[in-house]
């Protein structure tokens, strides 16, 4: 009887461990889902932030290409600049060609291996 008692009271005292143990975990994932939540958004803002900066840069970039363009219209004549540039284009063999060609053809012509994006020296 007094072993059935003992036994008794370590079942309760198990369980009552078992629950802390659960409760314990459950906290801990609460937190943890909070947590990954916070981070998620920090990461979704940054992501935006960048965007924004990115095509702010972009703007910026064609802004300065237009005056570069309007400088050297007027200090080395030639025609009007119309603002038909596209700055994914190159000049290769005196036709507007895209970047990613030019980057095919220099390989071609040079036996080098080049990677789109990277600077190509063009001979006209």
């Amino acid at each position: 009887m007094v072993a059935e008692k003992a036994k008794a009271l370590r079942v309760v005292a198990e369980n009552a461990a078992l629950k802390r143990m659960v409760e314990e975990r459950d906290e801990k994932l609460s937190s943890s889902a909070i947590e990954l939540a916070a981070v998620q958004a920090a990461k979704d803002e940054g992501k935006a932030e960048l965007d924004q900066n990115f095509e702010e840069s972009e703007e910026l970039l064609k802004q300065c290409f237009d005056r570069a363009v309007r400088q050297a219209h007027v200090l080395y004549g030639g025609p009007t600049a119309t603002g038909n540039f596209d700055l994914d284009c190159e000049v290769y063999q005196g036709r507007l060609v895209s970047s990613a060609e030019v980057v095919a053809l220099a390989a071609q012509e040079g036996g080098a291996e080049v990677e789109e994006g990277e600077c190509v020296e063009v001979n006209p």
